[in-house]
């Protein structure tokens, strides 16, 4: 599954009423996670138990990087770091809002977070959750 940076809410205004919302891509992209997260994970954590989490993100590399034999070899051993676009915060909310509630009850449980981008030809998303 492809990573997906959590985008700025949206606003409308109809009625008089203003009303945030997240892009239907977005909203889209979190039930596609969470069936994915759904096949690999069976029970939530209990609350109140301190967590580290760690987030590598493996992000399609430029069609022109990527048809460069030199860079094949980092490509296969996945470790070369991402310096572009998607910011890697907005990357971290995208996957800790979509497990909140699913992989633990609060996410004030995470008292640590690691996280990382790569570049690599399967991109996804691995999350690796201990208890402190």
């Amino acid at each position: 599954m492809n990573p997906m940076a959590s985008p700025r809410p949206r606003f409308s205004s109809r009625g008089g009423f203003v009303k945030s919302y997240m892009p239907k891509e977005y909203m889209n992209w979190k039930k596609q996670f969470l069936l994915a997260w759904s096949v690999y994970q069976a029970e939530k954590i209990e609350q109140g138990i301190p967590l580290i989490v760690t987030l590598t993100f493996y992000i399609q590399p430029p069609s022109a990087f990527s048809k460069v034999k030199k860079n094949a070899s980092v490509l296969d051993s996945e470790s070369m770091p991402v310096i572009k676009k998607p910011d890697i915060d907005n990357l971290q909310k995208s996957v800790l809002d979509a497990l909140n509630g699913y992989a633990w009850h609060d996410d004030n449980q995470i008292s640590d977070i690691y996280a990382r981008k790569r570049y690599s030809l399967r991109p996804r998303i691995e999350v690796e959750i201990m208890e402190v």
